[in-house]
């Protein structure tokens, strides 16, 4: 961005983008699309409903809307892009296909901090992980180790385009 006054304003994700619940993570896909993920479903005193199941969307800046919207039916977490897919790290890792939402592969014996939102909660570490630069491999912090993990292979309209 050439004008930082412009993230003074509403920034990137107007407020008025049809997303009734908090936005707990987001990262960037490419140059111009950004993945963004809302809260686990949240309930009253007496139980009742008070928000939607779980969102993740794709909010194109140029286009200045959604391009794809899903809901989700586990908590996301922080999100790490790769390509078409992005990783979400909230009780385990989950590669998640952002076009549908849907749950490519997954590690649930690769624990990571069940943390949702990126403030307001001292007491649960953010989860600590690195995406090799080529997508094929991903680390993340154990308590006494590092787990790599070996991600499934991309198809060619995942993998990034050479300017």
């Amino acid at each position: 961005m050439t004008d930082p006054a412009v993230l003074d304003g509403n920034c990137v994700l107007p407020s008025d983008a049809g997303i009734d619940d908090e936005v707990v993570s987001a990262c960037w896909l490419d140059g111009d699309r950004m993945a963004v993920a809302t809260g686990e479903p949240a309930h009253d005193d007496e139980g009742f409903l008070v928000t939607s199941p779980g969102q993740l969307g794709v909010w194109s800046l140029s286009a200045s809307r959604w391009i794809h919207r899903s809901r989700v039916d586990f908590c996301v977490g922080t999100l790490i892009a790769r390509g078409d897919t992005v990783v979400s790290l909230y009780g385990h890792p989950r590669l998640i296909d952002v076009t549908t939402g849907a749950v490519v592969a997954e590690w649930p014996t690769v624990e990571v901090p069940r943390r949702d939102g990126s403030y307001g909660v001292t007491h649960i570490p953010t989860p600590v992980a690195a995406l090799h630069p080529d997508g094929t491999r991903l680390a993340v912090a154990q308590p006494e180790s590092i787990a790599i993990i070996a991600l499934p292979e991309r198809e060619e309209s995942q993998l990034p385009t050479q300017d």
